[in-house]
């Protein structure tokens, strides 16, 4: 970098030899900040030398022609060690804050990882506990009931872990990935060898904020079709789709037995209800269509940003 610029300041014949150093404060100063302060020191040693040799009057010559131009050199020598201070304490400050802050980082990501697995821990635990409870009763209605608490926790927790395994960004969150992962989770857990779980979904990315009540509106309706639309059915197939077009459309479709003795867009139980309050959350509209060969849910939500 020096040699570079006292070769720059040699042909400047209009400059004569006033400011011979000019071009050396450039030199120290890029060389220190592309480099680190050590080659700026080294800058400013070669280019000092080399202006003083070439381009100081006597030309070509390391005699001292007069007590001037020493003072000039001694002078610019000072001004640009001056410089290179300045510079080796900023910088000396900007990686005590970068150290500072990947401390703090790594102390987040700790903490992160040690709340995603006592949240993970809860979960299975309230779980556990669940299913205990549903083995003791000997009541069908409450066993069914409590086997239904635990698929939401179930989705709620799968959930949260796709978020946590995705740490490195949470504030985004490919809604197709998560989707597609919670269907396989429902369709190895409740389907039956004869019903199939499908998954076609755009590539979309979405807030955590949104995400979570998606997937628990994905698994109400999932669950539902697998566990009611298939009776004495020999074969059967539940499909979820995501399309974007300004909103996302996302709907879940299955062949089965249609939602018999009662009104498609009639609220049912608890399931129906939750459906009905998180797209409300959502701002998405829920038609309901079904006839004698399936039922099918679409939901329009407006952003997914």
């Amino acid at each position: 970098m020096a040699v570079l610029m006292v070769a720059a300041r040699m042909p400047m014949a209009f400059a004569g030899d006033r400011a011979p150093y000019a071009l050396n404060f450039l030199a120290v100063v890029l060389a220190a900040l592309l480099a680190g302060w050590r080659s700026g020191l080294l800058a400013l040693v070669i280019g000092q030398m080399l202006t003083w040799f070439a381009i100081v009057p006597p030309y070509f010559s390391i005699g001292v022609a007069d007590r001037e131009r020493l003072g000039g050199l001694l002078l610019a020598t000072i001004s640009q060690l001056l410089i290179l201070l300045i510079i080796a304490l900023y910088q000396r400050e900007v990686d005590k804050g970068t150290v500072e802050r990947e401390r703090r980082v790594d102390l987040l990501n700790h903490a992160l990882n040690e709340i995603d697995h006592r949240t993970r821990n809860n979960h299975q635990t309230v779980l556990a506990l669940i299913h205990l409870q549903a083995q003791r009763s000997t009541d069908d209605g409450i066993k069914s009931a409590l086997g239904q608490v635990a698929d939401r926790i179930e989705a709620i927790a799968y959930a949260t872990e796709r978020l946590a395994l995705r740490s490195g960004n949470l504030e985004r969150i490919r809604l197709d990935d998560h989707l597609c992962g919670l269907c396989e989770q429902i369709e190895r857990g409740l389907s039956q060898t004869n019903v199939n779980v499908s998954c076609d979904i755009e590539e979309i990315t979405t807030s955590a904020d949104k995400a979570i009540p998606i997937a628990i509106i994905v698994n109400e309706l999932v669950t539902n079709a697998l566990k009611h639309a298939f009776d004495g059915k020999d074969q059967g197939r539940v499909l979820v789709t995501g399309r974007m077009n300004g909103s996302l459309k996302l709907t879940i479709t299955d062949d089965g037995n249609g939602m018999k003795d009662r009104v498609a867009s009639r609220r049912g139980g608890l399931g129906t209800k939750l459906v009905e309050n998180f797209a409300k959350q959502l701002g998405a509209q829920h038609e309901v269509v079904s006839t004698a060969t399936g039922t099918t849910h679409a939901l329009m939500i407006p952003t997914v940003d």
